[in-house]
């Protein structure tokens, strides 16, 4: 990942999604101990899933997309300061996703 991305990480937080049931909800990866303008990198594998990003302060700016089986995800810069971002539950009959993201924790 660090070779892809031209970041360094210390860091992977592996999450699991079994089917349409299991989300994560709206936040920011802003905690203190990513820095103050913290890379992370998402890869994902297996059943595609809708992804979103928010705007904070105008918040019916929404943005959708897909990731897919073997996309890769990079958020850097300003983008936790700005925007919240999910991966909402869907009703949709589907298959697991396995999600890993990369971070560096100073």
């Amino acid at each position: 990942m660090e070779h892809i991305t031209g970041e360094q990480f210390n860091s992977a937080l592996l999450n699991l999604y079994r089917d349409g049931r299991d989300s994560m909800g709206w936040h920011s990866d802003d905690e203190q101990e990513l820095g103050i303008n913290p890379t992370i990198a998402s890869v994902s594998f297996g059943q595609a899933r809708n992804f979103q990003f928010k705007h904070k302060k105008i918040p019916d700016t929404l943005h959708s997309f897909l990731l897919t089986n073997n996309s890769l995800l990079v958020m850097k810069g300003a983008t936790q300061h700005h925007w919240k971002h999910q991966v909402p539950k869907s009703v949709k009959p589907m298959g697991s996703r396995i999600n890993i993201t990369f971070r560096k924790i100073e």
